[in-house]
Order: structure tokens, then C-alpha cells, then sequence
């Protein structure tokens, strides 16, 4: 049980702050597990590939599509196989999540409920009204956004409860007899589900492609993907100007849980001396001085690899 604990145990801050070189800084995002999870619900790629051409057979673009991947029954194939690896990957993300909560209880009380369970909606939240405040030119900066913002905790509940109504629908949909003879659901329930399922991956398409690939992929500095989905890892600079609050609690909590880094690594001495020249002012100053600091540190960085 200690060895599980262990293995489901949340980093600290200070654990996700790596220095290379000594004035080279990165955040450590997701861990390799958290980074094989995200890999697993990627399989909803080839699920769309092969769910339309099979929901609109008969049309012209489908038909190159079902000759390409072995007509029907080898569309249905992979489509079945990608489906229930993805659907098991739900699986462990619940039961990651449930461990998650267990091993962490006692963090509680030292950090508070929200700073443990970072992920449900909380207080923080607020930021996504800020942000549209911010777009629509009623702030001067963005949010001070923390590790997860609203749109991150809606992609990540989204998938949650995405997953329950397509899972179903595409066991029912791979298994009628079982459903309909062995659990004696009603014969219609297969056009139900038919439906349910077709209808949930186009809301589900829709979502990935015009706001979580936009919010996550597309804004100018990503393009055109954020890699931190396959190394986990985010640059400094990036972090700061995203998250600025989480960005803040990682160098101050560093700091404080090993202070004889700021000796040995005068940069983070820098940046933990200007988190703490920040902290009491307006929170709108506070992002505001964070973004003016990131680009001093880039316009550092860009002249020194220049000489």
C-alpha cells in the first residue's frame, strides 16, 4: 500500500523546476504516466477517421476512405480496437484519479483542498471571466491563470463524461446481443445508441478542433503544436507569461523547501527576489510586471546567445 501511496503521490512545486546549466530553466508539466494517458485518448484521431467514412459509407469521399483501410469489416476492425484501447485508457484515468485523491489526503492539510486537487473547479476559475473581460478590453493583462485553467479542467471533464455516452453507446453498438439478449435491453435502444454514439463524436470533434487544438496548438508561439504533449515539458518563459501564478508558487515554494539553491544558482535568486517584490501588489500589476519580466529575461537570453 506504502509503494502505491508513493506512486500516485503529487510532485511538489518545488519538484517541477529544472535548471540545466544553471541559468537554463524548464517546468515539468506531466510525468511520463500522466504524458501516456493523454497518448491513449489521442487514439480518438483514428476513431474519427474511421467513425465518419463508416456513418457516411455511401458518399463519395467515404468510399476512398473504406476501400483505403480494408472496406467495412477492416474499418470496423480498426475503429472497435482503437475504440476499446481508448476507452480502457478512460478507465485508468478514473482509476489514476481515484488513487490520486488517497494518496494525497494529507496534503490537505498542510497546502488546502484546492492547491491538492488542482484539477476541479475551484475559486481560480474565475480567470475565465477575467479572460473574456480581458479580450473584450476591460483588463489591462491577461488572468493570473494557475497550473490549470478553466479550459483545461473543461477539456478534462469534457473527455470524462464524453467517454461515458460514446463508451456505452459503442459497446452496445459492438455487442447488441449481449446488451439486448444477456441484459434484455429493448431492441431500440440500438438505434438509440446509434444515434447517441454518431452525434456525441461530432460534438466531441467539434470541441477538439475549434477550441481545444486553437487554445492549446494554434496561438502564434505554438504553431504548430505545443510539444509539451510528448516531452511533458514546458520553457520557463512559456510558463510565465501562461500561468503566472503557478509560475510564482513553483520559484517561491523552491526556494523556500531549499534555500541553499539560491546560492548556487544566482538566477534563481533573481527570480525569487522579484516574485517577492510582486506579491502584495493589485493582481493586475502583479501579471503585468510577470509579462514585462519574461520578456527582460528573453531579450537577456536572445543577447547572450548573440555574443
Amino acid at each position: 500500500m506504502g509503494w502505491l501511496k508513493r506512486k500516485f503521490r503529487m510532485r511538489e512545486d518545488y519538484e517541477k523546476l529544472i535548471i540545466v546549466d544553471g541559468d537554463k530553466f524548464f517546468i515539468e508539466k506531466w510525468t511520463v504516466m500522466q504524458s501516456l494517458m493523454h497518448v491513449g485518448i489521442m487514439t480518438m484521431i483514428m476513431q474519427v477517421i474511421t467513425g465518419f467514412p463508416l456513418k457516411y459509407w455511401n458518399t463519395p469521399w467515404a468510399k476512398y476512405i473504406v476501400k483505403a483501410l480494408g472496406g467495412i469489416n477492416g474499418l470496423m476492425t480498426i475503429h472497435r480496437v482503437e475504440g476499446a484501447v481508448m476507452f480502457f485508457d478512460f478507465l485508468f484515468v478514473v482509476f489514476y484519479c481515484i488513487m490520486f485523491m488517497i494518496a494525497n489526503r494529507d496534503r490537505v492539510k498542510k497546502y488546502g483542498f484546492w492547491d491538492t486537487y488542482r484539477l476541479l473547479p475551484g475559486p481560480t476559475d474565475v480567470a475565465a471571466v477575467q479572460y473574456f473581460k480581458y479580450l473584450l478590453g476591460f483588463r489591462k493583462s491577461p488572468p493570473d491563470y494557475d497550473e490549470y485553467m478553466w479550459v483545461d479542467k473543461f477539456d478534462f471533464f469534457a473527455v470524462g463524461w464524453g467517454m461515458i455516452a460514446i463508451g456505452i453507446t459503442g459497446w452496445i453498438l459492438w455487442l447488441p446481443e449481449v446488451f439486448t439478449g444477456f441484459l434484455h435491453l429493448p431492441p431500440v435502444s440500438i438505434q438509440i445508441a446509434l444515434i447517441a454514439h454518431a452525434d456525441e463524436g461530432m460534438v466531441a470533434v467539434g470541441w477538439i478542433a475549434l477550441v481545444h487544438l486553437y487554445m492549446t496548438h494554434y496561438s502564434p508561439h505554438k504553431f504548430p503544436m505545443d510539444w509539451i504533449w510528448l516531452t511533458g515539458i514546458s520553457p520557463e518563459l512559456e510558463w510565465m507569461e501562461e500561468r503566472p501564478r503557478s509560475w510564482r508558487r513553483i520559484i517561491k515554494r523552491t526556494a523556500e523547501h531549499e534555500p541553499e539553491l539560491l546560492e548556487k544558482y544566482p538566477a534563481l535568486k533573481e527570480r525569487y527576489e522579484f516574485v517577492k517584490s510582486i506579491e502584495n501588489l493589485p493582481n493586475e500589476e502583479i501579471v503585468a510586471r510577470i509579462h514585462e519580466y519574461a520578456h527582460h529575461l528573453l531579450e537577456k537570453e536572445l543577447s547572450e546567445e548573440a555574443a
